[in-house]
């Protein structure tokens, strides 16, 4: 699973049950297990006497989530400013902004598996997780993943660990000037990252994506 989310199993790659269970010393059997629970999962394909292959990336699907995702942060935003008192949405900030003293040491990461992903994951953590929202995003379960191996593509492809730093001290900043919409508007600028570069990344990598 994470070797197709961190995209070392590739989109579109053919893979097999021998070749898997070789390099994990595991039976075909666990491997079989796998699979299907891979497959459930949307993340790999299995075709009858063509083989197994690591499913492409679904633009529209990630784009679903991500209007999901924003939503969720949105609300979160609102309620921070409607549910919780002035200290502790300054207590809350306090904590963002040394996640995000931890962030800048990781700027010159060139990829999505370094530090930074824990210290990006743990920033969203703590704004949902201060108003106690955190199991609407365990909600969308599996579908998870599939962000998650945009992810990696979205830094890989554009370089993108600074600009998303940028964008974290700007939610940041938001917060502090007590900007309600000013911080909405900055989450659903940071979580939208298909536009910018889909084009492009569909010419250069169309074996990754699935094609209308």
């Amino acid at each position: 699973l994470k070797r197709i989310v961190k995209l070392q199993l590739e989109p579109g790659q053919l893979i097999s049950e021998n070749q898997m269970a070789g390099e994990y010393g595991v039976s075909r059997s666990v491997i079989r297990t796998a699979f299907a629970r891979l497959q459930q999962m949307g993340l790999i394909e299995i075709y009858p006497q063509r083989g197994t292959y690591v499913s492409q990336m679904d633009l529209h699907l990630i784009e679903d989530i991500l209007v999901l995702r924003t939503a969720v942060e949105k609300e979160v935003v609102y309620e921070m400013f409607t549910s919780l008192g002035v200290e502790d949405r300054k207590a809350l900030v306090k904590r963002l902004e040394e996640n995000l003293v931890e962030q800048e040491k990781c700027s010159n990461e060139q990829n999505y598996f370094g530090k930074f992903p824990r210290l990006d994951t743990e920033f969203h953590k703590i704004m949902i997780g201060g108003v106690g929202r955190y199991a609407l995003v365990d909600m969308l379960g599996d579908i998870m993943w599939h962000l998650g191996r945009w992810r990696s593509f979205d830094v890989m492809f554009a370089s993108r660990i600074k600009e998303l730093i940028a964008e974290h001290r700007a939610i940041v900043e938001a917060l502090e000037q007590e900007n309600l919409a000013l911080t909405q508007e900055r989450i659903a600028l940071h979580l939208q990252t298909i536009t910018p570069i889909k084009d492009q990344a569909l010419a250069q990598y169309p074996s990754y994506f699935k094609l209308d």
